[in-house]
């Protein structure tokens, strides 16, 4: 695949996902904003005991479909396509004696953990809420799944091809 292709393939890739990503980012965004800067200190000031949990509940539960649709309609084929443009241009601007396919996939693998570590705070917020504990047990598989692909990562750069 060359530039030129890797450009055309973005091109074509972000004509038909990236309206409805946005779309559906939007929403979960609003969604969020509402339920973290509103609701749950509302919530809070109500009944601080049993309120905020079912206000937690409900607006994770909308967040999740958001973001769920963010997912499936697109995101990935858009992640990829970015990581190749982005792998040529900086290949053409430092010119490292990477192969390009490496460059490719180490790319892709940091916008992946951008996306996911992005995701995990944006729940953080509902995940305290309903308990402090359930946020550092869905923290820690993050975690490890970040070591193990930055593990990934210095292998694919590593690799002489």
């Amino acid at each position: 695949m060359s530039e030129k292709e890797a450009k055309e393939n973005l091109n074509t890739k972000a004509k038909k996902h990236l309206s409805q990503v946005i779309t559906n980012l939007f929403a979960a965004l609003i969604i969020w904003l509402f339920g973290v800067l509103v609701f749950i200190p509302a919530a809070k000031q109500i009944l601080p005991q049993r309120i905020p949990l079912a206000t937690s509940l409900i607006i994770l539960i909308a967040f999740t479909i958001f973001i769920i649709k963010t997912i499936n309609s697109g995101l990935e084929p858009l992640l990829n396509s970015t990581s190749n443009v982005i792998a040529f241009k900086y290949k053409s601007w430092k010119k490292p004696k990477t192969p390009i396919k490496n460059l490719q996939s180490t790319i892709k693998h940091m916008l992946y953990i951008s996306a996911t570590l992005l995701i995990y705070l944006l729940y953080s917020p509902f995940l305290i809420t309903i308990n402090p504990a359930l946020n550092g047990l869905v923290l820690i598989p993050i975690i490890l799944w970040i070591m193990w692909t930055t593990l990934k990562i210095i292998n694919t750069l590593t690799l002489e091809k």
